[in-house]
Order: structure tokens, then C-alpha cells, then sequence
């Protein structure tokens, strides 16, 4: 299921969020999935330069693109 799921798609709910920051839950509602479903995905675009994270000292994770995507665009 998570590769299922396009990079445009995530970049593009990540661009139109309210914040440059978003968390784990955001995406998943935006992408109509369960966020145990995306962590799989999320993690293959940090691997491949496309976001970055941090976890919020236990309240789950926080995504953004990377400067290097957003240079390239």
C-alpha cells in the first residue's frame, strides 16, 4: 500500500498545508489512508531526500519538505 501512494501527491498536500510543518495525522487524512499505512511511505521519501522529520517528543512525527526538493523545483 505505501508505495501506492505518490510522491506528487504527499508534496502537494505538504505545499497546500496551512503550515510548512505537518504531522503524521494531517497527511493521512489528506491522502484518505491510516497513518500506519503512510509511516511506510513517509520514511522512503525521507531516505530519498524528498522530506525531513523529527519527532515531537512523543506526540508523534512532523514532516517538511527538504531544502534540497525545494531547490530543485
Amino acid at each position: 500500500m505505501p508505495a501506492d501512494i505518490a510522491q506528487e501527491d504527499i508534496v502537494a498536500a505538504i505545499r497546500d498545508a496551512p503550515a510548512p510543518v505537518v504531522n503524521t495525522t494531517y497527511l493521512a487524512d489528506e491522502m484518505s489512508v491510516s497513518r500506519e499505512s503512510l509511516r511506510d511511505r513517509l520514511d522512503e521519501l525521507v531516505a530519498d531526500g524528498v522530506l525531513e522529520n523529527t519527532e515531537a517528543r512523543g506526540r508523534g512525527h512532523l514532516w517538511w519538505l527538504s531544502a534540497g526538493r525545494e531547490l530543485d523545483e
